[in-house]
């Protein structure tokens, strides 16, 4: 049959089908036989055969190409339509004829037949058959069958079918796959089939016989391999597609006659067909490929299927036949899962995913179930025996491989459009099928029968499935495996996760409802991995695994109108193993295939733009959609968070939580509610016990509830409410969190630097643009413009949610372990709503807060941030966002001005309420408390199982046993025992625990009630005296009781000493007299007894500790004894410590106590005793008796020495024994000096490798200072001098042993200082310290240092006091200048300066060469010989000879050297081009005392410039300016370029064509120039990273790309933040008194106008007028309209907004200025940072304070301040770029003002800040008795090197930086308030005093000094961040310094115009300008391009001023600007010069 319509490949008409036989052969053969059945050979010849047919068809090609056959069925339907319109009920007519046909016929026939003859026998064979599926593109797949072979045999009622099939093929055609055979066979045939027919078998009584059967079904089917790809088959499908619509019409037609059969067989018989079955399948292999070229595949063997039936009879009541039930047994044996190599190897077998696995399926059908419905239709029973999947990373791999390309494969074959064709036609056809299917027939059946009778729906199946367990086992790769597939190794195993005891059961019922319900009892994971230490294995599991309840119960039921799930989940446990999960992540991570690299865009690959979807309009008439309920149940999960399996008490966090959650959603609305209740959070040990009390609370129970809401067509409304949310921070629980977070977060690796260098040696040459891959020549793709504009969808407005947060409270406590007291606790609640979220969304919030922080000393909380309206309510803060549309890119630009859109997020934060702030001495030490706890607790060295103390602690210190009862909610720690009574023996202590602690329901109280006074407290009895009962042990202070004996009438006083630390309370129970010792060596305590008269021991004072005196001993007389390492050398004190006689005269009592020595040459010990009151809260007033002072008696050594130099001292006392050596920083006591005159030696050791020698007198009246001179004995007469600080403490004298200067040599010259009497020599070699002191006649005399360096001459004097100060000194030599630089700073005891001197010039190689560095000669050459080698990483001094302040560097090895540059010119890093190693960047960094000239790598991108020739056909000319070689770039090139004389001009000169231009390469900058008539090529100069790139190009879009932004952008986001008012109190709450307030606060009202789209204020004076006008049309006194004012403004109030139509018309508001404003906007490439503070001022709170205002800003005169508009205090606005591909931060600008202040300052107040700010006296700092000088020594060490600090922050390029000259008026009184003791405010200030009468300097009072500090500025230089943070502040701090010294203390200062005159060539200029005359841009202005227009202020005075300072006059601007003091130092330090 052939097609003409198409043609075959070799052009003739295409066969459909055709034969393959060879010619001559037959195609069919057809033998038929009949004989009669009385023939005489019938039974021979025709073996009892009657009729006998034989068919032969030998074979049959098809061929199915997709439109030859579209074509043919179209004319078949065609032709057909007209005949086909009759024919379904004729077709109807005559089935059911035939129906009723055969069965009269076969009754008829039987009874005629013998057994034994055959009626009918039909054997029929096929040779061949060959399918072709093709299409017009492609032939698919070519089907191959062969030797089918059936017979059919019918004898007498009996009838037999059996058929066979050998062979089956399907080849998969497509010429790319490695897999050909699509199906094929394995084996001998396909299948065997048998089947035969008994009909009358079951007739009449054999009806009850089961074993009888109507028929007997015989099956083998042999084993099919299938290899499944998905494109093939998706193929094969879309060739079935095409046929849909003819298909389609024919479904309509058969299902009407469906109908109609189905009806004529209802009324059919009762009986049951019975049908017996044995079937095997031999399951088919179906083996899936990766991909159809890919050799990995996976193997699904289903095993083998063997299917078995029986019957058996259900009697039934009032029926006559029984119902039949067949039972079937199902059974599927191995079946198995491999992943395999193809082609299969036998001898390597394949990895075994599945172990073999057996399912046994039984079921039950009622053959009668159409009459006996008691039985559903089919009942299922099924069991699947335990199965276990094994999968490792490989195995997932090639799985998911499988997904991605077996299955993405079919996504390249497009469906044909063709089907398409005729889309009315085919709803149609489909309109057709459904309304008249079976279904509406049967609906329509339903309905008829209702009414009959409410009979309950009929079950038509059941089933229930049980699975024992289902196990997934993971396996991680084996790093070793060679071989592509290979088994699992056990020891890889990861993890196991299995499903224990599944149960499904269900029902389902014939009118369509269904309930089913799934039981799963268990699900546990588990950790295998070998090797592993840990606890506990089990990830997830059973909370008790021992119930049998079931852990997930899922209840599904549906009818008709509504859907029911309910699931219940229940005692879940999670162990949320970081490390696990994260090892499984991975497993899973690492397994996903790793996506190809894409292919480059191809300009014609643009992606297809979206087409908008049709909207879709719900239709009125839609059905309903049945109503659909959901609930939810959680019941009492546990996850644990822990980060370390190993140990059981690793730190865990466990939380639980119960859940309700329910949705209904039915057609008119939808509904959802969720209610988290019972959720907290414990932080405990990792595997706890029941009695393990080591559980901390993180957050209490708390409940939530959400509720949506959605009617429809109406926007969803909800809310979310939280109760109260509270949560406790500790160290504990933070390191538990940050340990869990640690663990979670992946380690970065080792990040390679991206973009190697390459060969340096390439450096320099020519780059080809297509071989590299530059951003900025990348264009991105566009999009169109309309696609941004959707409509916005209507339909969702009026959406809201509102959120309610009742209260939030947390608390920090610190303290050890869990056990912790609460320090800090924070309040706040937070109401707000969010609308229409699918537009623009818009939320409101309302936040409060509040802030306590807890009072130890007194058991309260004291509010850190207060409450407002006297404590009514909570500080207030409103948060606001709302999105605006997003537009177009460029702004729109006005006449002058830009008009920039809304940001697409505005946030606006505000609070209109005054936050105040109390900061008193407690919340600090709170503060401390906290940060240095939790600093512990965050380290990695925290210790989890640290011992916690109990909350209180006992001591018994009174010397006899003490028994103690406390109140029923304590109990003893540690023990069982109920008891309220506890005996403590002497000396011994006993812990208190809390008994039970339930917490309290509301905040503040809970974290109170543990100190609660009436709930804790004691009742002590000592031994044989009355009781003390009911003591408060909540506050801690001291509390004196008085007890009596039982004979002894007059009372005893006890006192109870509570000392509170980190929420452990130590009760000591003590006599009242305590005895401190503070000698180094222990002392035995005597009494003297009575009745013996001599002296017992009862006790030792150990060193620095508190000893009791003993209960029964306090009143007698003690006396003392040294003991220790002094035992037996001194006798026993000759007086006993005084004390209670002088009690009555004064508080404190002092006394001196001698021990005699043993040998009586020798002084005796002599102690100090002082004897001080205690501190008493408490004093019981029961009876009248006398109670007894208590007292504490310190002992002190008479004099204390403290050695504060570097070197160590040796002293003798004479008349003691020995002589004592004393480190350097360490203290000793002289224990024998009585302070009477004797003479003590002083050896100063192994100074400069000599001992020198002295002598010190002790006497009372010693000075504060004096110095002490060292002599050695060597042949010149030598001498050494330092000083002695005497201070008096109580009690005793301290010396301390200092040198006023000490100096170190970094020079490695040899240096020599001169001053009045004085010569020292320095040696180079000298490492350490020489000490310094001038020789004084006067100690305030003002002196000064000469230096000399190696050969030089003197230099000019310069003083050695200005400490913080940094200079040069100039030291004159023959042929040269040395310059050294010298630094100043204070030691850390304030007794020393430490003087640097360090070569001025230091050279540093950073780099990983070694260098050789040299200077440049007059002539241009360099000199020979004298180059400086300095190996990689060193750092040399550099002493330049020469003047022309240049060098060049070469590599070692190399001949010729780089470019020359300038060593004494600031340069941020240049790089010089070298031969040998491409080049090295120098960077030079100048400071007033040094210069560093350091050398690094070349690093990839930083060059000084890449150019770009991106044209296609320009050749581009450049050079440096003023250089020779011109260079050439061709068309599509791109080379480095470096200056060719860096110490030349620095500008780039380019040429092209006639076009010529000069650029100095710092700037943005672009430009264009017309090539010739067609083309204009455009230059643009800009960063990439450190590097700029000069890009010249024909393209605008490479422009705009490489200038990304430079233009506004509309801002993504915008954040204002506004605080009106800000209050601080600074409360010293030890001595009760508020000392300052600090108020930050907003302006009065400020009057704006908005001439474009900006407000802005008016000046002061029209504010004025304004306001003035404003209030009397308030009051009614203006006449309604336009006013005008005097300054010509007409406004006009009435209107809303108000306006004013003169100078120009304009909207105005009245306003006021926030005290704090904070804008930030965001755009893709730009950040914008304003920040204003409008005014500060702190006031003197102390009463007689002398200034009551200590700072406020200082308004501008009234001349000027009425003609310019309100300025904030503070103002900085900082812009910045940024762009993806670059690391390198662009500040376009930074502008910082800050506007002239005023400080004025008494003695009185600056003592009372700083004991504010200084921690109470830390007991230890006075016990320190070593180590009082290691950090000055550490910094000593610092070497060279450290001083080129190393920086590690980003490099930022700055084009305009600029921080305001700073204005201070400062005023001084060395007077104070008026009732504080002088003493106490002295002690604060003691260290400047000591410094000031150190240098002999005096303090005066200064009234109204004025400061200006120059200001700071930077253009367009790369700086770190950091290093310029540090600039900035050592450009104010020393300036400040200097002119401190010089006007306050009339110090000479180090500062010299040498660094001035430097600076100003650099762009640093120190200049100064009145603060109100700068001018801060925000973005906007900046962007309209306004210039600040300072300098123009100063410009003209400046070029001839720098003459004449050149010259060598005192610059006249020093006279105008700076104050008389300061010009006169100047000009006579310039007049030296």
């Amino acid at each position: 049959m052939k097609c003409l319509e198409f043609k075959d490949s070799s052009g003739e008409p295409l066969s459909i089908i055709s034969s393959s036989v060879e010619s001559g052969a037959d195609l069919l053969k057809v033998q038929y036989l009949k004989a009669d059945r009385n023939g005489p050979n019938f039974a021979s010849a025709c073996r009892n055969t009657e009729q006998m047919i034989n068919v032969n068809f030998s074979s049959l090609d098809l061929m199915l190409h997709t439109e030859a056959l579209l074509s043919t069925m179209n004319f078949l339907s065609a032709a057909l339509s007209s005949s086909g319109a009759a024919s379904p009920e004729r077709e109807q007519r005559l089935r059911v004829e035939d129906g009723r046909a055969p069965g009269a016929k076969t009754v008829s026939a039987g009874s005629l037949s013998d057994g034994d003859v055959i009626d009918l026998k039909v054997i029929m064979q096929l040779g061949a058959f060959n399918v072709l599926v093709c299409d017009e593109s492609c032939n698919i797949a070519d089907i191959k069958i062969q030797g089918i072979q059936g017979s059919l045999l019918m004898q007498g009622t009996q009838t037999q079918i059996s058929a066979r099939l050998r062979d089956f093929n399907v080849i998969n055609v497509d010429p790319k796959t490695v897999h050909k055979k699509a199906i094929s066979i394995v084996g001998d045939e396909v299948f065997s089939f048998a089947m035969s027919l008994t009909p009358k078998a079951t007739e009449g009584p054999g009806y009850a016989d089961t074993s009888k059967v109507d028929g007997k079904i015989k099956l083998n089917v042999g084993c099919i391999q299938v290899l499944y790809l998905h494109k093939f088959v998706m193929s094969l499908l879309n060739f079935t597609n095409n046929f849909q619509m003819a298909k389609e019409a024919l479904t309509a037609a058969t299902a009407q006659a469906a109908e109609k059969a189905a009806s004529s067989v209802r009324d059919f018989a009762q009986k049951s067909f019975r049908l017996s079955m044995d079937v095997r399948l031999k399951a088919p292999v179906i083996i899936i490929p990766q991909s159809s070229v890919s050799l990995n595949a996976l193997e699904v063997d289903l095993g083998l299927i063997t299917v078995r039936n029986s019957f058996s009879l259900l009697p039934v009541e009032g029926c006559p036949l029984p119902a039949v039930i067949d039972q079937m047994d199902v059974q599927l044996t191995q079946l198995k899962l491999n992943r395999i190599s193809l082609p299969r190897d036998p001898d390597q077998p394949g990895t075994e995913l599945l172990k073999p696995v057996n399912f046994l399926l039984s079921v039950k059908r009622n053959l009668a179930s159409a009459w006996f419905p008691k039985m559903a239709a089919i009942e299922i029973d099924g069991d699947l025996k335990p199965m276990k999947v094994a999968l490792s990373q490989d195995d997932l791999t090639v799985l998911l491989k499988i997904l991605m390309e077996n299955i993405g494969e079919a996504a390249g074959l497009k469906p044909d459009s063709r089907v398409c064709a005729d889309p009315a036609l085919k709803q149609e056809t489909l309109y057709i099928g459904v309304a008249e299917s079976p279904r509406g027939e049967v609906e329509k059946q339903k309905e008829s029968k209702e009414p009959e009778v409410e009979q309950e729906p009929l079950e038509t199946m059941k089933f229930n499935l049980n699975i024992e367990s289902l196990a997934l086992v993971l396996y991680s790769n084996d790093p070793k495996q060679e071989a592509s597939v290979s088994q699992h190794q056990a020891r890889l195993c990861l993890g196991e996760f299995t499903l224990h005891l599944m149960k499904a059961s269900g029902k389902m019922f014939l009118n369509g409802a269904l309930e089913v319900s799934t039981v799963l009892t268990a699900c546990t994971l588990d950790d295998m991995r070998a090797g592993i230490q840990r606890v506990t294995s089990r990830m997830v599991g059973k909370r008790d695994e021992d119930s049998a309840d079931a852990m997930i119960d899922v209840t599904y039921s549906q009818s008709a109108s509504e859907r029911l799930v309910v699931a219940v989940l229940q005692k879940l446990y999670v162990c949320a193993s970081v490390e696990f999960l994260m090892a499984v992540a991975d497993f899973f991570i690492q397994a996903l295939p790793q996506s190809p690299p894409a292919a480059p865009d191809r300009p014609g690959q643009l992606s297809l733009k979206q087409i908008a979807e049709p909207k879709v309009t719900a239709d009125p008439r839609a059905p309903s959609v049945p109503k659909m309920k959901l609930r939810a149940v959680v019941v009492d999960p546990e996850v644990v968070f822990v980060a370390n399996l190993m140990k059981a008490d690793a730190p865990a966090l466990v939380a639980s939580f119960q859940c309700d959650f329910t949705m209904e959603s039915s057609d008119a609305v939808q509904a959802m509610r969720a209610n988290l209740r019972e959720l907290k959070v414990l932080a405990c040990p990792f595997i706890r016990n029941k009695e393990n009390k080591a559980v901390t609370t993180v957050l209490r129970p708390c409940s939530v509830v959400l509720e949506t809401k959605k009617r429809r067509n109406e926007p969803l409304v909800g809310s979310v409410i939280v109760e109260e949310v509270i949560i406790k921070i500790s160290p504990v629980i933070l390191n538990t969190v940050m340990t869990i977070t640690a663990a979670m977060t992946a380690k970065p690796k080792e990040d390679e630097r991206e973009e190697e260098t390459g060969d340096l040696g390439k450096l320099w040459s020519v780059i080809n643009l297509h071989e590299r891959n530059y951003w900025f020549l990348g264009i991105d793709s566009a999009s169109e413009v309309c696609e941004n504009f959707g409509e916005r969808d209507g339909r969702n407005a009026g959406e809201s949610f509102a959120v309610d947060v009742k209260v939030v409270q947390v608390t920090l406590e610190s303290g050890l372990g869990h056990r912790t007291v609460p320090l800090l606790l924070a309040e706040s609640s937070l109401t707000g709503t969010a609308k229409n979220w699918s537009s623009l969304l818009n939320v409101t919030t309302d936040m409060t807060l509040e802030v306590n922080y807890f009072n130890e000393a007194h058991a309260v909380w004291e509010p850190f941030i207060e409450r407002v309206e006297n404590g009514k309510r909570r500080w207030n803060l409103t948060l606001e966002m709302k999105n605006s549309p997003v537009q177009d890119k460029s702004p729109v630009p006005g006449d002058d001005f830009v008009i920039l859109p809304d940001p697409q997020t505005a946030i606006n934060i505000c609070s209109k309420d005054t936050m105040n702030i109390t900061i008193s001495k407690c919340c600090l030490n709170v503060f401390t408390n906290l940060a240095k706890a939790f600093s512990e607790g965050t380290a990695s060295t925290f210790d989890h199982s640290q011992k916690e103390k109990a909350p209180f602690t006992i001591r018994n210190a009174l010397g006899i046993p003490l028994i103690v009862q406390h109140s029923t909610n304590l109990r003893l720690a540690d023990s069982q025992s109920r008891g309220k009574m506890h005996e403590v023996a002497v000396g011994q202590s006993v812990d208190l625990e809390y008994s039970v602690f339930e917490p309290s329901t509301r905040g503040t109280l809970s974290a109170l009630q543990r100190q609660e006074s009436c709930l804790f407290n004691l009742t002590l009895v000592p031994t044989g005296y009355s009781e003390i009962a009911n003591i408060p042990v909540d506050k801690p202070g001291r509390r004196l009781y008085n007890v009596r004996g039982p004979m002894l009438q007059q009372a005893v006083s006890v006192l109870v000493q509570i000392d509170a630390t980190e929420g452990n309370k130590v009760i000591t129970v003590r006599s009242p007299l305590q005895i401190k010792n503070h000698f180094s060596v222990p002392f035995a305590i005597l009494k003297y007894c009575p009745s013996s008269g001599g002296l017992i021991n009862i006790g030792v004072a150990e060193p620095e500790k508190e000893s009791h005196v003993a209960l029964d001993s306090y009143r007698g007389q003690l006396f003392l004894q040294p003991v220790g390492r002094l035992k037996g050398q001194y006798g026993q004190s000759s007086t006993c410590i005084a004390w209670k006689e002088q009690v009555h005269r004064s508080s404190e009592v002092l006394a001196t106590l001698q021990c005699p020595a043993s040998e009586s040459s020798f002084l005796p010990l002599v102690v100090n005793t002082l004897a001080v009151p205690d501190d008493i809260r408490f004093i019981s007033s029961q009876g009248q008796d006398d109670w007894d002072p208590a007292y504490i008696i310190h002992l002190h050594p008479a004099v204390t020495i403290r050695n504060l130099l570097p070197y160590s001292i040796r002293y003798l006392l004479e008349g003691s024994a020995e002589t004592h050596e004393l480190q350097e920083g360490s203290t000793a006591d002289v224990l024998n000096a009585r302070i009477s005159g004797e003479i003590m030696e002083l050896v100063l050791v192994k100074y400069q490798g000599r001992n020198w020698n002295s002598h010190v007198k002790i006497h009372r009246g010693m000075t504060e200072f004096f110095p002490v001179c060292f002599s050695c004995d060597s042949a010149e007469k030598l001498t050494v001098d330092v000083s002695v600080h005497v201070a008096r403490v109580p009690g005793r004298l301290v010396l301390s042993v200092f040198s006023p200067y000490w100096i170190i040599n970094k020079t490695s010259r040899v240096l020599q200082y001169w001053a009045e009497e004085v010569h020292v020599k320095h040696p180079s070699d000298f490492r350490d310290v020489v000490l310094f002191s001038f020789k004084k006649k006067n100690i305030f005399s003002k002196n000064k240092l000469q230096l000399c360096v190696s050969t030089s001459a003197k230099s000019d004097g310069f003083s050695l006091d200005t400490v913080g100060s940094y200079g040069c000194v100039k030291c004159p030599a023959a042929n040269m200048e040395y310059l050294v630089g010298v630094s100043i700073q204070m030691s850390s005891f304030n007794l020393t300066r430490i003087v640097t001197m360090s070569p001025f010039y230091t050279l540093v190689n950073k780099s990983s060469y070694e260098l050789e560095v040299g200077e440049v000669q007059a002539d241009g050459t360099t000199m020979h010989g004298r180059w400086h080698y300095i190996t990689s990483k060193e750092c040399l001094p550099l002493w330049p000879e020469t003047s022309t302040g240049k060098l060049c560097v070469r590599a070692v090895g190399s001949e010729c050297s780089s470019k020359s540059f300038f060593f004494s010119k600031q340069d941020n890093g240049t790089l010089l081009s070298m031969d040998l190693c491409g080049g090295v960047i120098v960077d030079v960094n100048i400071s007033d005392h040094s210069t560093v000239i350091s050398f690094s790598d070349y690093y990839h991108g930083s060059a000084p410039a890449l150019i770009v020739n991106h044209t296609p056909w320009v050749t581009i000319f450049y050079r440096q300016s003023g250089a020779s070689q011109m260079r050439e770039l061709k068309p599509g090139e791109a080379q480095r370029f470096a200056w060719d004389d860096p110490a030349g001009t620095r500008k780039l000169s380019w040429s092209c064509r006639e076009q010529k231009g000069e650029l100095n390469l710092v700037k943005d900058e672009c430009g264009q120039f017309a090539c010739d008539s067609l083309s204009q090529v455009h230059w643009v100069s800009f960063l990439d990273g450190r590097q700029r790139v000069l890009l010249f190009t024909e393209d605008v879009a490479v422009v705009s790309k490489a200038r990304q932004a430079e233009e506004m952008e509309q801002f993504q986001q915008e954040i204002t933040v506004s605080l009106q008012n800000l209050g601080l109190s600074l409360v010293n709450n030890d001595l009760r008194q508020e000392i300052a307030y600090v108020g930050i606060t907003s302006s009065g009202v400020v009057w704006e106008t908005r001439p474009k789209n900006r407000w802005k204020s008016f000046n002061h004076k029209n504010i004025n007028l304004l306001e003035k006008a404003y209030q009397n049309h308030m009051r009614g006194k203006l006449e309604a309209g336009w006013v005008k004012l005097e300054t010509g403004l007409e406004v006009n109030f009435n209107r809303v907004p108000m306006v004013m139509r003169q100078p120009y018309p304009s909207s105005i508001r009245r306003n006021f200025l926030s005290g704090i404003q904070v804008e930030f906007k965001q755009s893709p490439h730009q950040r914008s940072l304003r920040a204003q503070l409008h005014w500060l001022q702190v006031d003197n709170q102390l009463t007689g304070a002398i200034f009551p205002i200590v700072f406020h800003p200082v308004p501008p005169p009234k001349s000027i301040a009425l003609d310019s508009e309100p300025k904030p205090f503070i103002d900085v606005s900082i812009i910045t770029r940024f762009n993806e591909h670059s690391q390198v931060m662009q500040f376009k600008y930074f502008m910082a003002l800050v506007q002239e202040m005023a400080v004025k300052i008494d003695q009185g107040f600056l003592g009372a800040v700083i004991a504010l700010f200084t921690p109470a006296s830390d007991p230890e700092a006075d016990k320190q008795k070593t180590k009082l000088i290691e950090k000055d020594l550490e910094s000593l060490q610092a070497e060279l090197m450290e001083a080129s600090m190393t920086d590690t922050s980003g490099l930022s390029f700055f084009e305009h930086f600029h921080i305001s000259p700073i204005k201070l008026h400062l005023s001084l009184s060395l007077g104070s308030s008026g009732e504080d003791s002088e003493q106490q405010e002295m002690v604060a200030i003691q260290s400047i005093n000591l410094l000031l009468k150190s240098i002999g300097a005096t303090l005066t009072d200064v009234d109204d000094l004025i400061f200006k500090l120059a200001f700071f500025e930077v253009k367009y230089q790369f700086y770190r961040r950091e290093k310029l943070m540090w600039a900035v502040i050592r450009h104010y701090s020393e300036q400040f310094l200097k002119q401190m010294y010089v006007l306050v203390l009339g110090l000479d200062v180090l500062g010299n115009p040498f660094g001035l005159i430097r600076g100003l060539s650099e762009g640093v200029e120190a200049f100064f300008y009145e603060p109100f005359q700068g001018a801060v841009q925000g973005p906007e202005e900046f962007a309209e391009g306004f210039v600040i227009g300072v300098r123009s202020l100063l410009g003209h005075t400046v070029e001839g001023e720098l003459q004449g300072w050149c010259l060598g006059s005192p610059a006249p601007w020093a006279k105008v600007w700076l104050p008389s003091p300061w010009t006169k130092s100047t000009s006579r330090s310039a007049g030296r010069r």
